[in-house]
C-alpha cells in the first residue's frame, strides 16, 4: 500500500485523496504527546485509511472503518469517553481499527477490535478507548480480505 503525499499523483494526474486534522489529546495509548493526526485516504485504496502524526516522518497507523468488514461489530463505551467526545449516537461516530501488517514468516493481516479510535464526526474530536463489551473480541483479529470481492 502507499501512501502518497500531495495533490498530484507521480504521473501528474488528480488523485482522489483526501485528508481531515483530527484532535486526538484525549489519548492514544502508549503515545501520550501527539495531540494532533491526520486521517488521510486515497479513494482507490480503501477500506484502508492512513491516521499519521504531522510531516512525513511521523508515527503512521493503517487503520479501517469496521462496517461492512467485520461482521457483528458492536462498540460500546464508557459514559465518561461519550461525555469527553461529546456523541449523541452512531451517526456523530467514526470507529476507526487500527491495523497489525504480517510479520516476516507470518502472513495474516490483523485488526485491533478491542482498542478503536473513536472519532466525533462532526467536532473531529477522537479518543482510542477499550471498549466495555471487550471480551467478545481480540486485540489480533485476523482480517480474511479474500471474501470481499466477488
Amino acid at each position: 500500500m502507499k501512501l502518497k503525499i500531495g495533490e498530484e499523483s507521480l504521473h501528474g494526474e488528480k488523485s482522489a485523496q483526501h485528508s481531515h486534522m483530527i484532535d486526538v489529546s484525549g489519548g492514544l495509548f502508549g503515545f501520550p504527546d501527539i495531540k494532533e493526526m491526520e486521517l488521510f485516504y486515497d479513494q482507490e485504496e480503501l477500506p484502508f485509511m492512513w491516521l499519521r502524526e504531522g510531516g512525513q516522518e511521523g508515527l503512521a497507523f493503517i487503520v479501517i472503518e469496521p462496517g461492512g468488514i467485520i461482521p457483528d461489530y458492536t462498540v460500546e463505551i464508557s459514559d465518561n469517553d461519550v461525555d469527553y467526545l461529546k456523541v449523541t449516537g452512531a451517526d456523530d461516530t467514526m470507529i476507526l481499527n487500527i491495523i497489525t501488517l504480517p510479520s516476516e514468516g507470518n502472513s495474516k493481516i490483523s485488526v485491533n477490535l478491542v482498542g478503536p479510535v473513536i472519532v466525533n464526526r462532526n467536532t473531529l474530536v477522537a479518543k482510542q478507548c477499550i471498549i466495555n463489551n471487550h471480551e467478545k473480541y481480540s486485540a489480533r483479529h485476523i482480517l480474511d480480505l479474500a471474501d470481499s470481492g466477488e
